[in-house]
Order: C-alpha cells, then sequence, then structure tokens
C-alpha cells in the first residue's frame, strides 16, 4: 500500500524546527532593537553635550561650570523639535536639566547624563 503524505513523526520534527528558528529569530531581532534603541540615546545625550561645548566656546566659559538644556535652546544650539528617544517627550519638557562643561589639561569636555525613566 503506498503512502501519500506525510507521517505524523516528520510532521512534529518539522513543526519543531520551525519553532526552534523563529525563537532564534526573535531574539536576535530583539537585541537589535534594543542596541539601537540605547544608540539613539547615546547620540541625543551627545548632541546635548556638543551643544554645550559651542556654547562655552561662544561665550569664552574656560572653567568648570554648568549650564541648562534651556540656555542651550535659547542661544539657538538646540531645536525645540528634538526629542527624547526613550521617551518620545520634546527637550522642552527637559528644560532644567543641566549640562556640565569642565576643564582638564586645558581641555573642555561637556557632558550630559540622560535622566532616568520613571515606570
Amino acid at each position: 500500500m503506498k503512502s501519500n503524505g506525510f507521517t505524523l513523526v516528520e510532521l512534529i520534527i518539522t513543526i519543531t524546527l520551525i519553532a526552534i528558528i523563529s525563537v532564534s529569530i526573535g531574539v536576535s531581532i530583539n537585541g537589535m532593537l534594543n542596541r539601537q534603541e540605547e544608540k539613539e540615546a547615546e547620540n541625543y545625550a551627545q548632541k546635548i553635550a556638543d551643544a554645550a561645548c559651542v556654547y562655552a566656546e561662544i561665550n569664552n566659559i574656560m572653567e568648570d561650570s554648568e549650564v541648562t538644556i534651556e540656555t542651550l535652546i535659547s542661544a539657538g544650539l538646540l531645536s525645540r523639535e528634538l526629542t527624547n528617544p526613550l521617551t518620545d517627550l520634546p527637550i522642552t519638557n527637559y528644560n532644567d536639566n543641566i549640562v556640565t562643561i569642565t576643564w582638564s589639561n586645558n581641555k573642555r569636555t561637556c557632558n550630559y547624563t540622560l535622566p532616568e525613566i520613571s515606570q
């Protein structure tokens, strides 16, 4: 007697292999998305820090100091349309946040730390 079709064992093995491949791809894509989100957040923070360094250069700030995001926006160094990639809130929600400008060995360093996300 000739059988057309698959046996139950063949179907189970095929379904299992498809499930394993699907899980592997899902985990891989999730990791890529997380890394992309982290990179966007780093770029956002760096953009703000760079604006503070430009502000310090324009205003001849030669000592350790702090500047607010509101000041950087007022100076035209940051756009009001800039949004935090982690919260999707506009930068104007963070007007009081501080960017630090430090000097070490005659070199200026500007640093902005993203605020913690309240969950």
